[in-house]
């Protein structure tokens, strides 16, 4: 119990003392940081079309999140969500554009598919290497993300591109594809649900499966779960399907939910923030849902700081989502030694 509420006591802790390092920050710029905290505020919730968009943010940070959450409990470091996440959206994008004759109830189904199988497929060679050769997945995860980016600019600027739009996107995708939206007027989709929903089964699985005992097991020791009877390939190969999948979907909602078509950059590196996000809610399901708001709103709350009077610049924002993480880490590494003393 007392480490439990060491855990939650920490993030008030550590939002005080981030927020303090960033008015600091604010003032020595010459920014005045309540009205700057007061912009961020009102950006993300100020309207109800704010706070839809806050909450259309959610989606694929949540998603990635859970990639990197679910590899990491295996010791599987899956760096890659962020070329997955680009797969996943281009394969939707393909495959959504060949449905429009489907009605919604099987497109929609058929391109959640793709884009979860996509997003494997693009795992698959770290994957293999980890599995047979022993080789360590951190560096061909993060090499792919440039090859998937790249790919996806290229088909945006060329083959797939509209003729009629200015600027590196491709057509629309037929309606019959496209998530239902929640609220009239907005852009907050069921995608968000969708993401709820796999953030509680993937609490499920990993607390109340054998499959999640297994899963931890091998993160704690593999080889202690070797000589215990686990299957060490086994696992490391669920959960790097279950994270390549969750990363591909992610890339998906964009396009089905949020774009209704490809663009490029349209990630501002949604995989990269995962892997903060799943530090930030101590690599648990339910934490890593309320990280994701948090980061959300001061996403779109940092958009907002940028139309204010005077501006002030995004990269600000940044900072903020690493102190952040850093002062609730440092928090909550500070409370545990001293319980243990």
């Amino acid at each position: 119990m007392e480490a439990r509420f060491e855990k939650y006591i920490s993030y008030p802790i550590g939002l005080i003392i981030a927020l303090s390092i960033f008015s600091a920050i604010l003032l020595a710029m010459g920014f005045n940081p309540i009205l700057s905290l007061e912009a961020l505020i009102k950006g993300s919730f100020g309207t109800v079309f704010r706070a839809s968009e806050t909450f259309v943010r959610v989606t694929p940070l949540l998603l990635c999140a859970l990639a990197f959450l679910i590899a990491f409990k295996a010791r599987f470091l899956n760096f890659g969500a962020e070329g997955q996440l680009y797969i996943g959206a281009l394969c939707a994008y393909l495959a959504a554009s060949q449905m429009g004759g489907l009605p919604s109830i099987l497109s929609v189904p058929l391109v959640v598919l793709v884009s979860f199988v996509s997003g494997v497929a693009w795992l698959a060679i770290p994957l293999v290497l980890k599995v047979k050769l022993e080789i360590n997945e951190v560096f061909p995860t993060i090499v792919l993300n440039f090859i998937a980016i790249l790919v996806i600019n290229g088909l945006v600027t060329g083959p797939i591109k509209d003729p009629m739009a200015q600027n590196p996107q491709t057509r629309t995708i037929p309606p019959a594809t496209w998530l239902p939206i929640m609220i009239p007027g907005t852009r907050l989709h069921v995608g968000l649900i969708f993401a709820f929903f796999l953030a509680f089964l993937i609490y499920l699985i990993l607390q109340k499966t054998v499959l999640g005992y297994d899963i931890r097991a091998v993160g704690l020791g593999p080889r202690a779960a070797k000589h215990g009877g686990i299957d060490f390939s086994r696992n490391i190969i669920i959960v790097g399907i279950l994270s390549g999948g969750l990363a591909g979907l992610a890339g998906m909602v964009e396009v089905l939910g949020a774009n209704h078509l490809l663009i490029s950059g349209f990630s501002p590196g949604f995989g990269y923030q995962g892997i903060a996000i799943a530090a930030l809610g101590r690599f648990d399901p339910i934490g890593v849902l309320l990280a994701s708001i948090f980061f959300s709103i001061l996403l779109i709350g940092g958009e907002s700081m940028q139309r204010a009077t005077p501006p002030v610049p995004i990269q600000l924002i940044y900072i903020l989502q690493a102190v952040l993480v850093l002062s609730v880490l440092i928090v909550q590494e500070f409370l545990t030694v001293r319980r243990q003393k």
